[in-house]
């Protein structure tokens, strides 16, 4: 029976624990000491020849006693609490004064970590190393330009550390790498320009590569040395070796330098705003051994060729996006003097390609497409905006492999395989679109790509793959990639654009105001004559009726009846003051009820006598009543102030308040409230004219009256909606 392939699982790369190997390498000695009693808990190394002692009879000693007075003073000097590795200085081996031990200290999870290895025998002085990193320096600071930059860091990595082959290693968007530069040995084969799969440097790896600056493998055929006892006594799990320079290394990664025919190898991590750009990766024929001081040397080189990157990239993403702006804004101007800016944007549809480089471009504006150069037809594009304003994907969408995100694409990738594209409206459809054309490229692999890792000895176990020729691959459906700085610009253009299209809203809108203030001015003009006619109609008809009112209580003997006929004059005369604040008003929908109130009151006490100038009192806030509403209202409140005087006070001055104000609940409460004695039987009459006036014109208003005695006094209360109102206004 034939067995099955094992399968491949490409991701447990990604799942091995690098970070506690429980070994380290053996060049070195690491020791766990307790913290705070330098008690050592955990050992690992060639122990015997350094300290006269084996390994697993270390736990439990006090550090004086291993390593001597020395160690422990540089301990307590240097009061070690932080994770990364501190240098505390070289103390003599113990069981062999003519050898040096370099130390280095951290804290890891409560535990001190101690990690000793040889010193040099014969190191530089402080001012020679200085001097050279400062040359270093001065060659990166030459160059003119990022390639040139990197080049030359690799020749003079090379020159520093004597390695064979020094590379500067940067990773792609896709998380693949490529060998930018590279400085080796005439004997070996070139890798520059090479590309190495993502896989190559798992995800963790990666993680230790951002918090270790440096990584050394002196011999890759070393022999892992465990760690005695393989738990920590004090926190009961495995050490987390991930800061320290002395850990076992992978494995895999193990075998992958020895199928590139690596025998030690070093790498220094590029960090760029804090995100890992690439690596200085340093090959040997041989084994080397790297010391502490030339490690820090390289480390510093490091640290200022990863801020030469960011200034050089820095510096021309501003050049390009300073380029990018004056097109910008030429474009602006252009479009802010055509009629209208998304048909001035149809019109210049070419002027986008100018905007952002690219091979053709696009507008779509509520489903009218209009096109320049390389595009996809016009169906095609519609299509695409209409994904586009459809989709959740992000503001500007960028692609260099537009069929990997919509299908379709692959019809068109010959014109389009690249996409640039922001949507401007959702809401009134607005898209701007930019295309890029296939761009066929053969990338040179360092081996098979698709081929990663190769079966191993045990059922599902991977070895990583052992060739390292070059493996040639056309790539098809890709163009060239988007910068920063022209995403940038689109996202840019879109506010812009949006800016654009709201001043000429605004403008719009303007010009409909002036329009309605013009309409409004005519209508004030003709209600004016109209009302100027009106008004002296309604006067000299209500002062007719006032007139023969008089005459017939002068006429009449009968206390009853004349009490009538002045009764109705008030009322008359409250009408009349209604007309002539309505006729002095420029408002034609809505009146202020406060201010309208306090003229109600003024024409009243021109009837009753300024007697009652003091007594009758209005608070009013500003609320507005719809004018015809307000005719009514001021009927109803003369006719309970009429009340107030005829049954609180017999017709003799007394306080009367008239309250007015807008509640939470979009009522107008009306209280009239006086402190006289009060109505027969606590209410108003339901009988009288008047009374019958009052709730006939309150059932119009949709309000309610309400009749409250008070000690002393009564106080009526006459609540209206404002809800139906609030349209007048």
């Amino acid at each position: 029976m034939t067995q099955p392939t094992p399968s491949l699982d490409l991701t447990s790369c990604d799942r091995e624990p690098i970070h506690v190997p429980g070994s380290i390498q053996p060049h070195g000695i690491l020791l766990a000491l307790d913290s705070e009693t330098l008690a050592i808990q955990q050992g690992a190394g060639e122990t015997r020849d350094a300290v006269g002692r084996a390994v697993d009879g270390l736990a439990g000693e006090h550090a004086e006693a291993v390593l001597g007075a020395q160690a422990v003073h540089l301990i307590h000097s240097a009061g070690v609490q932080s994770t990364e590795p501190l240098y505390l200085g070289n103390i003599p081996a113990p069981a062999d004064p003519s050898r040096h031990l370099d130390v280095t200290a951290h804290r890891r999870d409560g535990v001190l970590i101690l990690e000793l290895e040889p010193s040099t025998p014969h190191p530089e002085t402080a001012a020679q190393t200085l001097a050279t990193v400062r040359r270093i320096s001065a060659e990166l600071d030459a160059a003119p330009d990022l390639a040139r930059l990197v080049q030359a860091a690799s020749r003079e990595f090379r020159r520093l550390t004597g390695f064979d082959r020094v590379m500067i290693y940067s990773f792609l968007d896709d998380g693949s790498g490529a060998v930018v530069a590279e400085a080796k040995a005439d004997s070996l084969d070139p890798f520059l320009n090479h590309r190495y799969p993502a896989s190559d440097i798992p995800k963790q790896a990666r993680a230790l590569y951002l918090q270790n600056l440096i990584r050394v493998i002196p011999d890759v055929d070393y022999r892992p040395v465990p760690l005695v006892p393989p738990l920590n006594p004090a926190t009961g799990r495995p050490l987390d070796m991930s800061d320290c320079s002395l850990r076992s290394v992978s494995p895999i990664h193990v075998q992958y330098l020895k199928n590139m025919g690596v025998a030690a190898s070093m790498s220094v991590s590029l960090v760029v705003d804090g995100a890992l750009w690439g690596l200085i990766a340093c090959h040997h024929a041989s084994p080397k051994l790297v010391p502490y001081e030339l490690r820090e040397s390289c480390k510093h080189v490091g640290q200022i060729l990863s801020q030469q990157v960011k200034a050089r990239e820095d510096a021309e993403r501003h050049r390009q996006t300073a380029r990018l702006s004056v097109a910008r804004d030429e474009f602006l101007e252009g479009l802010a003097r055509a009629g209208s800016t998304e048909n001035g944007l149809l019109d210049a549809v070419a002027d986008l390609k100018k905007l952002i480089p690219s091979d053709g471009a696009a507008v779509v504006f509520r489903g009218k497409v209009s096109q320049a150069s390389y595009a996809p037809s016009e169906a095609q594009t519609r299509e695409l905006a209409d994904r586009l304003l459809r989709s959740d994907l992000s503001d500007p969408f960028a692609t260099n492999s537009l069929v990997r995100h919509h299908s379709p694409a692959e019809a068109y990738a010959a014109q389009a395989s690249g996409l640039l594209a922001t949507v401007v409206s959702h809401e009134d459809p607005l898209v701007l679109l930019w295309f890029r054309a296939e761009h066929i490229e053969t990338i040179n692999w360092a081996g098979n790509p698709h081929k990663p890792a190769e079966p191993g000895e045990g059922m599902g176990q991977l070895t990583p793959r052992a060739s390292f020729e070059t493996w040639k691959e056309t790539v098809r459906h890709q163009s060239r990639a988007w910068s920063i700085a022209e995403v940038e610009a689109a996202r840019r253009l879109r506010r812009a654009v949006l800016d654009l299209r709201q001043q000429a809203a605004l403008k719009e809108l303007n010009v409909q105001l002036r329009r309605t203030l013009a309409d409004r001015e005519v209508l004030l003009s003709q209600k004016d004559l109209l009302m100027q006619e009106v008004h002296h109609r309604v006067q000299n008809s209500l002062q007719l009726v006032n007139s023969m009112l008089q005459l017939q209580v002068r006429q009449t003997s009968d206390a009853q009846v004349k009490a009538q006929f002045e009764e109705a004059t008030r009322r008359i005369m409250a009408v009349s003051t209604v007309h002539q604040h309505l006729w002095r008003s420029d408002q034609i929908q809505s009146i202020d009820f406060g201010s309208y109130l306090e003229e109600l009151r003024e024409g009243l006490l021109e009837a009753w006598g300024q007697a009652w100038a003091e007594h009758i009192k209005v608070y009013a806030g500003q609320v507005l009543v719809p004018t015809n509403e307000a005719v009514v209202l001021a009927l109803v409140v003369t006719e309970l102030l009429t009340n107030a005087v005829k049954y609180a006070y017999a017709g003799a001055p007394g306080p009367i308040d008239v309250i007015a104000r807008e509640d939470g609940q979009k009522v107008l409460r009306v209280t009239v409230e006086d402190q006289g004695v009060g109505m027969p039987g606590e209410a108003a009459p339901k009988s009288g004219l008047g009374s019958r006036l009052v709730r006939s014109l309150i059932g119009q208003l949709g309000g309610e009256l309400e009749v409250k005695s008070r000690s002393p006094g009564t106080a009526i209360i006459l609540t209206v909606p404002l809800a139906a109102r609030t349209n007048h206004s």
